[in-house]
């Protein structure tokens, strides 16, 4: 049983590496963007550790959202920052 919890705790800290990664993402502040980002290189390292440890297709998940989902949602935080900014802009 120790051994299992061992091999799915990569597992779980990429996947909440990647939502907390996103949810900086959508946050439409200055500067949580480069947190963002800091925060995928840590979940694309820890899918290449899933990845080690045997877990393929896990970490295949993990590296695909981390290299194709987050870019995608980092232009939708920033779309919601410009529209944030000119809704800021005409008060």
């Amino acid at each position: 049983m120790d051994e299992r919890i061992r091999n799915d705790a990569p597992i779980a800290a990429g996947w909440i590496t990647l939502g907390i990664t996103w949810l900086l993402f959508l946050v439409p502040f200055p500067g949580l963007g480069i947190l963002g980002w800091v925060g995928n290189l840590v979940a694309l390292v820890l899918s290449i550790v899933v990845i080690a440890k045997g877990e393929t297709a896990h970490g295949v998940g993990q590296l695909v959202c981390s290299l194709v989902v987050s870019p995608i949602v980092y232009f939708i935080g920033l779309v919601l920052f410009v529209g944030a900014m000119g809704a800021l802009d005409q008060l």
